[in-house]
């Protein structure tokens, strides 16, 4: 886009202007060059969406959520439930490293951060000769076009197709639907494309980007604290008001404490204070920000609002976060990953690619050992298992549920009054 302008200022520049001026986008009159274009340098709307203070924050925050939670290849069975496999090759690939050049967390950042900017985020599968996973490869969210065979031209199996035009070559390159992880919002109307976020808040971001610009201009102009208006008699032009304003301001300086100001007769002074809080400028700025984190499934004190908050309240909002907003966000990631990097086979007996959910709800070590303490004496864990949470060691005879001896099963209860004796 610069080199753009560039080229279009030099060719304004060799018709209007002499050959020995030269014009760069540094020049003081460029604002005038670049209104002649229709280019409006002030604009808010055009700047980017990343420069809206809570925008920018809700995406960071989703991003790193996402970054953090580990995957585990997990088997359902009905004797034993969810069992983790501690064996699974793609371990290396989802928790550490999806590719030669960045990690497991840098790459789910970065697949959340497309998904929500763009609508969808892509990566591609790389395999070996043997079908296994060998790699994974973010793919640029506004390069990719997803093809549909709406016409029955292929089978079934085959009707979506992923195109990437690489902007270097203009070569395009097409892909199957099952190699590609297809991550999309959940504001989809045809469940194959996802629309981002900012599509239908656009004027709620520009609002936020346009209240930054409002008060970047007023540091600009140093129009903050109070300013005084004179009024005098005379002819109104730049020269005559640079006079008066200079006389009064060097007057004010020089001379004593500056508290005292002689005017001449028909000058007048009137005191003009400029205050955001009359305008409510913070508090319709706070309903904005409230409303574009809502959008987002992001609580309040997220964006550092702890208007009427406590610590309940902030872990209410935890909960609510988790519930609402991320429970179907990983469901959305969990399905994906599981259908497109297990085998047909795999997922039959029950295997599937989870989240680990527990490291959002961190204890302190005191309610720690009152919860596992308490799963521990009523057969909810074995010791081992426990441990296992505690990242400790398996210990031999540690795969036995223990419990207080005065617990009595329901089909058991009255048995022990036929017993006789006393």
């Amino acid at each position: 886009m610069k080199t753009i302008i560039i080229k279009a200022i030099k060719a304004i520049k060799e018709k209007f202007y002499p050959k020995n001026v030269e014009t760069t986008l540094a020049d003081p009159n460029i604002n005038g060059i670049l209104k002649t274009l229709g280019i409006d340098p002030d604009s808010i709307d055009s700047s980017s969406d990343m420069s809206e203070t809570i925008y920018y924050i809700c995406l960071k925050h989703m991003a790193e959520t996402m970054s953090k939670m580990p995957w585990e290849r997990r088997i359902r069975t009905k004797k034993k439930g969810k069992e983790k496999d501690f064996d699974s090759p793609l371990d290396l690939i989802l928790n550490m490293r999806p590719n030669p050049y960045y990690s497991a967390s840098t790459f789910w950042a970065a697949i959340e951060l497309n998904k929500l900017h763009y609508g969808n985020s892509y990566a591609y599968v790389e395999t070996d000769r043997k079908g296994a996973v060998k790699h994974l490869w973010i793919l640029p969210s506004d390069q990719m076009e997803i093809w549909m065979d709406d016409k029955g031209l292929f089978d079934n199996e085959n009707a979506v197709w992923y195109v990437w035009t690489d902007p270097k070559t203009s070569k395009r390159y097409k892909f199957l639907k099952d190699e590609i992880l297809h991550f999309k919002t959940i504001i989809s109307f045809n469940a194959l494309s996802g629309i981002p976020v900012k599509e239908y808040l656009k004027t709620q971001i520009n609002t936020g980007k346009n209240a930054i610009g409002f008060l970047n201009k007023l540091y600009k102009n140093n129009m903050f604290g109070s300013k005084v208006i004179v009024h005098y008699t005379g002819e109104l032009n730049k020269k005559a008001e640079a006079n008066v304003a200079a006389s009064l301001e060097r007057f004010s300086r020089s001379q004593g404490s500056g508290k005292f100001i002689p005017m001449p007769m028909g000058m007048q002074a009137q005191l003009l204070d400029m205050k955001l809080a009359d305008a409510q400028f913070f508090e319709n700025n706070k309903v904005s920000a409230l409303q574009l984190a809502a959008a987002f499934g992001i609580k309040p004190n997220i964006i550092n609002n702890y208007d009427k908050s406590s610590y309940s309240n902030s872990e209410t909002q935890q909960i609510d976060f988790y519930v609402n907003t991320l429970q179907p966000l990983f469901s959305n990631y969990q399905q994906e990953l599981s259908y497109k990097l297990l085998r047909p086979d795999e997922l039959k007996k029950g295997c599937r690619l989870e989240i680990n959910e527990k490291i959002l709800f961190k204890m302190d070590n005191t309610t720690q050992a009152e919860v596992y303490s308490k799963y521990l004496s009523n057969f909810g864990m074995t010791p081992n298992e426990v441990r296992e949470e505690l990242n400790l060691p398996y210990k031999d005879g540690g795969d036995i549920l223990i419990g207080n001896g005065n617990a009595i099963g329901l089909e058991d209860i009255g048995k022990q009054y036929s017993q006789g004796g006393d």
